[in-house]
């Protein structure tokens, strides 16, 4: 019998899982938060999904192996808490889990937290994993440089990117939207602690939402990290680079490859072509959420390219938080 999987919200992302699950094997049903004008129980176009409406979707709640809230960011936490009160075995909440990490600590209080992914597609990459254990052969001290750079315009051409939820300031902004960078970099590199950001809500992009972020933090392992993040960049970019005495590590995510020049300046690259495809990173997310708990051991979690925990969704939001304290408090000391 195929899992029952209930994807709150019809949005690009939402029907993007909604396809995704329904490819993997499972059985799910799309509830809109606007009416779709299609019957109740009818099949969704895009998708091939059954539709809920606002009275069937909470009966479908109780029974569901896994409830996906992709609705805006402001309603994450608490479409999250009325899946998991209904009874849902668990509950997959889009990136970012909240606007700021003190929004999401209720939800981080809830009795069933630990029943809770946050999204995290980068970890699904093959090319993450064996960056990941290449990371784990470097001792003593390195930096590295986390970017996602891109123009925003060219996200959703068919659409004012004036009026998606990127360019709203209290949902949008790069530290939201690019949360992947910190979350995966943390899983390399350990907890973060930041020594310094400069976040900028000016640009040509005529948004309030900040366009880019530069943050500078070290991490547990003795790594030093930059992170750059902005919407203002092209064409895109986006990656790692990690350099040590014993070499560096490259990750191109654009182009799928990690490359690894030893200290002795022998390089090899590999190319992970299946990386390209969303639907099949998304798709190994997608398993392993309905595989594995979150409880899971993190060596398990993170080899079936499973998603983010709540701890590590919250934790992601409390260093972008910070970083807008650091800017703010700076511009009011100029």
């Amino acid at each position: 019998m195929s899992a029952g999987v209930v994807v709150r919200g019809s949005g690009s992302i939402g029907q993007r899982h909604a396809r995704v699950f329904r490819q993997v094997g499972a059985d799910v049903s799309l509830w809109p938060v606007r009416e779709r004008g299609a019957g109740v129980g009818d099949l969704d176009e895009s998708t091939g999904a059954r539709l809920l409406d606002d009275a069937t979707g909470p009966r479908a709640l109780p029974g569901a192996a896994l409830v996906v809230v992709a609705t805006d960011t402001s309603r994450h936490v608490a479409d999250a808490i009325e899946a998991l009160d209904a009874g849902a075995t668990a509950v997959l909440v889009e990136k970012p889990v909240a606007p700021t990490a003190a929004e999401a600590d209720v939800l981080g209080g809830h009795p069933r937290a630990a029943a809770v992914w946050v999204a995290a597609p980068l970890r699904a990459h093959e090319a993450f994993r064996h960056l990941r254990r290449l990371v784990g052969h470097v001792d003593g001290a390195a930096s590295a440089h986390v970017w996602s750079q891109s123009w925003l315009p060219d996200w959703r051409p068919d659409r004012d990117y004036r009026e998606s939820y990127s360019a709203r300031p209290d949902e949008g902004g790069v530290l939201r939207d690019l949360v992947h960078e910190i979350d995966y970099a943390t899983v390399l590199f350990g907890t973060p602690a930041l020594i310094g950001a400069r976040v900028e809500t000016s640009g040509p992009l005529e948004i309030e939402a900040d366009q880019a972020a530069t943050l500078l933090w070290s991490a547990e392992r003795d790594v030093t990290v930059t992170t750059r993040l902005d919407y203002i960049t092209r064409p895109t970019s986006r990656g790692l680079v990690m350099r040590s005495a014993g070499g560096t590590l490259e990750w191109d995510v654009v182009r799928a490859t990690v490359r690894h020049t030893t200290a002795s300046g022998e390089v090899t690259e590999q190319v992970f072509d299946h990386d390209l495809d969303r639907d099949i990173v998304m798709g190994a997310q997608a398993r392993a959420a309905l595989d594995l708990s979150p409880t899971a051991p993190v060596d398990q979690r993170i080899a079936r390219g499973a998603p983010a925990t709540l701890t590590d969704g919250i934790a992601a939001l409390r260093l972008c938080d910070a970083a807008r304290a650091a800017t703010t408090t700076h511009q009011e000391t100029e």
